[in-house]
């Protein structure tokens, strides 16, 4: 070990001993599961051996798997698997004899493209009302910058502390370029970010690529939400500082940032434009001023909801200029998490989706003809969306897709499950074990 009480090593002796492993798991039968020391010299995996049930546009038999089977029950919610869709990957937080890695491996094929040298990531942030009975993990996310993508694997914890200093809050980002290869590979940049971040979990705290390069945003211990975009090729921070005085840093793009009131929520875009001013068809503003809200943003762009004569809009907006590309009316829209096609010809947030080519939008919440809402997680290239009839993403126990050609929504068969991110030819299916661990099940188009 290179400290004999390093805390990386502390967590993974206390995960393993607390029977992490998914001993007795559907998983313990599945081919190729993680091991404490990754090789990126591996080959491919044979293919699935646990099988699962899934839309028919994905074949249970083709692809590979991994498992994660260190991983314990209660873990704060931050993703372990990215995909690149540039490069056509799946990268995931492994465990090494000293450490934490970041293996990435061709999503058509399972070959490992490459692994990082392990890593002894920031304390944990115990004792401060942070962690609650959870335990909060490395995590991965994927970027592009200048038509290159990256892999980052980060880490919130604290530095500095010991008998007589108090530690210091901070989010850690190790930088790997997509197309690198071998073992052991050492990060092109490390960058530190000072943070202040209220509670663990999704909410809280966000390190992701919404469509504009790599963004960390986080809810602080004084009720602000603070913002910060990352150049990952040399470092630079732009805090989201003037801009976000009076509200909340949604997206950093090459205009500025675009910022959402803190009391209304209306939508300011870069340059001092108000999204107003690119008001949908039907919207009631400029007669009722509160009228607008800010809903997501995702592949460069904006999702807003207007107060309209009949049911509530809502509008797609090209994030640089606020150009309105598209908008529907639907008398209940629901939810905020918003997802893109890979191609970002496709998008959703919650029960609305569109077809941005053919500037089509489609309403999927219950109402006269239909008993449940749909929410949309995932949508492949080609317009299939996969979703839920709940709005929370893990608990699947009904499940549908949606042809996004017609919006015509098909329940699947009880116990389908479906792709939680997809790629051109690939969907992954991210699949819990009730006592830890998680199956990594990455399975081709038909």
């Amino acid at each position: 070990m290179r400290r004999t009480r390093s805390v990386v090593s502390v967590a993974l002796t206390a995960l393993m001993l607390a029977g992490c492993g998914g001993g007795g798991s559907p998983d313990a039968k599945e081919g190729d599961k993680g091991s404490a020391t990754p090789s990126a010299a591996s080959p491919g995996p044979k293919g699935p051996s646990v099988l699962l049930t899934v839309p028919s546009g994905y074949d249970p038999k083709r692809g590979w798997q991994h498992t994660l089977d260190w991983m314990p029950e209660d873990y704060s919610a931050q993703p372990l698997v990215a995909v690149g869709t540039h490069s056509d990957t799946v990268a995931y937080v492994d465990t090494a004899e000293d450490g934490y890695v970041v293996q990435v491996r061709d999503a058509s094929t399972g070959t490992v493209r490459f692994t990082s040298r392990p890593w002894d990531p920031p304390a944990p942030m115990e004792g401060n009302g942070l962690l609650g009975h959870s335990v909060e993990l490395p995590s991965v996310t994927t970027t592009v910058q200048d038509g290159r993508e990256y892999v980052v694997l980060w880490a919130h914890g604290e530095t500095g502390r010991d008998a007589l200093n108090k530690g210091k809050q901070s989010v850690r980002l190790l930088v790997f370029p997509a197309d690198a290869s071998g073992g052991a590979v050492a990060p092109t940049r490390e960058i530190d970010i000072p943070v202040d971040v209220l509670a663990l979990g999704r909410k809280h705290l966000q390190v992701a690529d919404w469509g504009t390069g790599l963004e960390v945003h986080w809810e602080s211990k004084n009720t602000e939400k603070k913002a910060v975009a990352v150049d990952v090729a040399t470092g630079t921070l732009d805090r989201c500082a003037a801009a976000c005085s009076q509200g909340i840093g949604r997206l950093r793009t090459d205009q500025g940032w675009i910022v959402s009131d803190y009391s209304q929520d209306s939508v300011s875009m870069p340059g001092g434009r108000d999204i107003r001013d690119a008001a949908p068809p039907g919207a009631t503003y400029p007669r009722d001023e509160g009228s607008n809200s800010f809903v997501g943003v995702t592949g460069g762009r904006l999702l807003t909801r207007w107060g309209a004569e009949s049911g509530t809009l809502t509008a797609v907006h090209d994030s640089d200029s606020g150009k309105l590309v598209t908008s529907v009316a639907c008398d209940d829209p629901r939810g905020t998490e918003a997802v893109a096609s890979p191609d970002g010809r496709f998008l959703a947030v919650g029960t609305v989706a569109f077809d941005l080519q053919q500037r089509n939008g489609f309403c999927l919440e219950a109402g006269e003809e239909r008993e449940a809402n749909v929410y949309i997680w995932s949508i492949a290239d080609g317009g299939t969306a996969f979703g839920t009839l709940d709005d929370t993403r893990y608990d699947k126990e009904r499940t549908a897709e949606v042809d996004l050609s017609t919006g015509t929504p098909r329940l699947l068969p009880e116990g389908t499950r479906v792709p939680d991110l997809t790629l051109k030819n690939t969907g992954v299916f991210l699949t819990p074990n009730s006592t830890g661990g998680l199956l990594i099940s990455a399975l081709r188009t038909k």
